[in-house]
């Protein structure tokens, strides 16, 4: 049978993004689940061996049903193809998706809790959790909710996990995917964290060749830290970059590979120390993965800190390696 394209949902109008098989039994998904279940006899689904049990063939008929209603279903929400740069597209009117992020930096504390350097260093993950809510106002403004969590690492690798606070935005598209040169979107933060309160701002950009996507979020903040105190006690205003670029492949109808660069970092970095050097610019790049079954995606990368080549020390802001990984549902 003739392959055509699966679409991914875009605002006030699908955008074709991703070639799905048309209806076939034979397509690879259902291959794979008919695999899946290929054990103790059982050939597939509709061939469910004597000696499993009545409640046995029913548990996995449901699971089956709900496998292939998950997997074979077309290519809708947002999926991120590249971790760090959020797409051009918004969900319909109407659509919603759950997004858990997961981000690992690795780093370093002294291997005596009491922090005796003479005791040796020791590799320590802190790690920040995400959970990120997305609904379709329209069929061209999306909003969106976040709780973010965070740790601390601690001398005698340990860690300490912690409610970090809420961020609320709004995403918008400028016109239909293709109208343009390059497809556009603005994408609008406010973060109410637990010691500061951010403003978010970002261009998205898009533009697709064929199965080659490129992408670009042209991303800045203006973070007030210790908002509700004064400048005696820590309050100041800065301004951070953050941008991300980076190019993806589609493998396969499921299968995306590419490519991602980030940084991030104050142009005028304060404090003095770790603190300033903490504070300062950081670039990362590193390769991504996206796996898609329609209502369900996964997307991860691991990055290199771009002319680290050190072990870092205790106390620094970024390891040598970041990585990133992200579950997308539709709801």
């Amino acid at each position: 049978m003739a392959v055509e394209l699966g679409r991914v949902r875009s605002p006030s109008g699908p955008m074709e993004r991703i070639r799905l098989h048309s209806g076939r039994r034979s397509d690879k998904r259902w291959r794979v689940l008919n695999m899946t279940f290929n054990f103790r006899g059982w050939e597939g689904v509709g061939r469910a061996a004597p000696q499993l049990g009545t409640a046995r063939r029913c548990l996995l008929v449901t699971v089956t049903v709900a496998l292939a209603s998950l997997l074979s279903s077309p290519a809708r929400g947002t999926p991120h193809v590249l971790p760090f740069t959020y797409p051009y597209a918004t969900l319909g009117e109407g659509e919603s998706e759950v997004e858990a992020i997961t981000d690992v930096n690795m780093l370093r504390v002294y291997a005596d809790p009491a922090g005796d350097p003479t005791r040796g260093k020791l590799f320590e993950p802190q790690y920040m959790l995400t959970t990120e809510y997305e609904y379709g106002i329209t069929d061209h403004v999306e909003l969106g909710l976040y709780q973010a969590f965070s740790s601390t690492v601690l001398d005698g690798g340990q860690n300490t996990l912690g409610f970090d606070g809420l961020k609320w935005r709004a995403r918008t598209r400028l016109a239909e995917a293709g109208q343009w040169p390059v497809d556009v979107s603005l994408y609008f933060e406010l973060e109410t964290m637990h010691d500061e309160l951010s403003f978010e701002e970002k261009v998205n950009l898009e533009k697709d060749f064929g199965p080659l996507q490129w992408m670009a979020n042209l991303w800045v903040e203006e973070p007030i830290e210790r908002p509700w105190d004064t400048p005696a006690t820590g309050q100041k205003l800065t301004f951070v970059i953050n941008p991300t670029t980076g190019f993806s492949y589609q493998i396969t109808p499921s299968l995306h590979l590419g490519a991602e660069y980030w940084a991030r970092g104050m142009l005028v970095p304060v404090g003095t120390g770790q603190a300033r050097d903490g504070n300062a610019v950081h670039h990362f790049a590193g390769p991504a993965m996206n796996v898609n079954f329609g209502r369900v995606w996964f997307a991860v990368a691991l990055y290199h800190q771009l002319g680290s080549f050190q072990t870092p020390e205790p106390g620094t802001v970024y390891g040598q390696f970041w990585g990133r990984a992200m579950f997308g549902l539709e709801l």
